[in-house]
């Protein structure tokens, strides 16, 4: 659960950053997650900020998310 709430986290966070550097009638929102959305988010936000690992934190938090999942799955098969 700490993985999936810091993705989301870091996720936003990348979205204020996108919407600080454009017009104020053309920002992202920050409702609504779909795959080409977050696809066009890193897209954006990697292009707009080359030296920043804000996606990489990401990248990290959600393989955590992952790992956690598969843990229980793991968990729960050994005890079921």
């Amino acid at each position: 659960m700490t993985g999936g709430f810091l993705a989301n986290m870091f996720i936003i966070m990348m979205i204020g950053e996108i919407n600080r550097k454009r017009q104020e009638g053309n920002i992202v929102s920050y409702f609504g997650f779909t795959f080409p959305k977050t696809l066009r988010i890193f897209r954006e936000y990697r292009s707009s900020y080359p030296n920043g690992k804000l996606h990489i934190c990401w990248y990290a938090s959600f393989a955590l998310a992952v790992v956690g999942m598969i843990g229980v799955a793991v968990c729960l098969r050994i005890i079921g």
